[in-house]
């Protein structure tokens, strides 16, 4: 706490341009407006000490305590009463200290009434205040502004935490941008969407994929059926260009994928008629969202359909790819295809998992039995034959084969279904999603 003596030096100066201003009228202008922040403490007045010690105050206070150190400097005036709070804070690092400065103020009377700190309170010689009411001082008497300043903040004598450097700027070209994006996918394995239908750095099939179709539709904001007007031109004029194609394990291109987003599968048309799963899930599905393809199941899957070629003595061939102009949404590869029909292999991994595609009775089910009507349907074939192979085919070679002759009202009627989800459910997504 600071000696009376000592606070004689600064009443009426500091009153005068701190809490005095000008009167006029019995009414008093401050100029504090900008300097301090209401708080509403608790004012004391305490007992002041010895004014013999003041001039050796005033001369011991070093610069250690200059302005940087003061801090949360708060205010609250209460009829003629008012209070300004701090805090100072002497040192550095671990060795800092915090000192609770506070002085009261008779606003009619112009004259301080108390300064005291919460460590020095028992001293006549408290350094603090004087830095506290010296720091008040010097404020006032800078050049009046109209603008705000908040005192209540932090010490500018507090250690600045280190900001390493803005790493340099990775000017990577816009054409390599997706195959950035998907290395890095890869690389910490996270899956979605761009990782398995966005491999490719070049497309070949561009205006045939969805995505392409979409962004046509957004920019000549078209409706469903312009849409789907659009989408069957486009896939009339590139017969040609699919069925050039050669039949290497297309499930392993990237434009396998390219053309796949998007489109119902014919795995998923069961889906989309009963609503097997979540609209939510089935949307990602139809997107793309699924697992990347396993190597280990398709030479599971090569080895059963070897297997049915001995079988049968029938050589099979991998299917190309192949898009109805009528049903532009629908994408359909069978495992196999021949002269005379189509096959549809599947691998269960478990006896529990068997009975996923065959039923107690040893039927297919009727998921499986859809899909292959399907595939018949798009392919032109009146035969199609289900191979179910054994969960432990590896080692006892055994399959299970179910024939079935087309039946084309079936698959027509299932195709325009699964079109009424994808229009009614997949479309508007789409558009929605980028148009926005």
């Amino acid at each position: 706490m600071l000696d009376m003596d000592l606070l004689e030096v600064f009443d009426r100066r500091m009153l005068r341009t701190i809490f005095g201003g000008v009167r006029e009228n019995n009414v008093s202008r401050r100029r504090m407006n900008h300097e301090l922040v209401q708080l509403y403490g608790k004012p004391g007045i305490r007992k002041v000490a010895k004014t013999s010690r003041v001039s050796q105050t005033v001369a011991a206070s070093k610069p250690e305590h200059g302005d940087d150190s003061v801090c949360y400097v708060q205010l609250k005036r209460e009829e003629r009463l008012c209070v300004v709070k701090g805090q100072i804070v002497a040192g550095t690092g671990a060795d800092s200290k915090l000192y609770q400065l506070s002085v009261v103020v008779d606003e009619e009377q112009e004259r301080i009434l108390s300064a005291e700190c919460s460590e020095c309170f028992e001293n006549g010689d408290c350094r603090h205040v004087v830095t506290f009411v010296s720091w008040i001082h010097r404020k006032s008497e800078a050049d009046e502004s109209s603008e705000v300043v908040c005192f209540f903040r932090g010490p500018l004598t507090a250690d600045l935490e280190h900001v390493p450097p803005k790493p340099p700027l990775n000017k990577t070209k816009a054409k390599n941008f997706i195959r950035e994006i998907v290395r890095i996918l890869q690389t910490e394995d996270i899956d979605c969407p761009l990782r398995w239908n966005f491999s490719a750095a070049n497309k070949k099939f561009g205006n045939l994929s969805v995505h392409e179709m979409i962004m046509t539709a957004v920019k000549n904001k078209f409706d469903t059926a312009q849409f789907f007007e659009h989408a069957h031109s486009t896939i009339s004029s590139s017969t040609g260009l699919l069925a050039d194609k050669t039949k290497f394990t297309p499930k392993f291109n990237p434009w396998y994928l390219e053309l796949r987003y998007a489109r119902i599968t014919s795995a998923k048309v069961s889906d989309c008629i009963n609503l097997n799963v979540t609209q939510a899930v089935l949307y990602e599905t139809i997107l793309g969202c699924h697992k990347e393809i396993d190597p280990n199941v398709q030479r599971k899957k090569l080895a059963v359909r070897q297997r049915l070629e001995k079988y049968t003595k029938t050589k099979y061939e991998n299917c190309k790819i192949t898009l109805n102009p009528n049903y532009p949404i629908i994408f359909d590869v069978p495992d196999g295809i021949c002269q005379s029909h189509v096959i549809e292999i599947k691998c269960p991994k478990s006896p529990d998992h068997m009975q996923k595609y065959v039923t107690e009775n040893g039927s297919i089910c009727e998921k499986y039995y859809m899909e292959i009507q399907i595939h018949m349907y798009m392919h032109g074939k009146t035969a199609g034959v289900v191979c179910v192979a054994d969960p432990d085919f590896e080692t006892n070679n055994e399959i299970y084969m179910h024939s079935f002759n087309l039946n084309r009202n079936f698959a027509v009627n299932k195709l325009n279904k699964a079109m009424d989800f994808w229009k009614n459910i997949v479309y508007p997504e789409l558009i929605n999603s980028w148009s926005e």
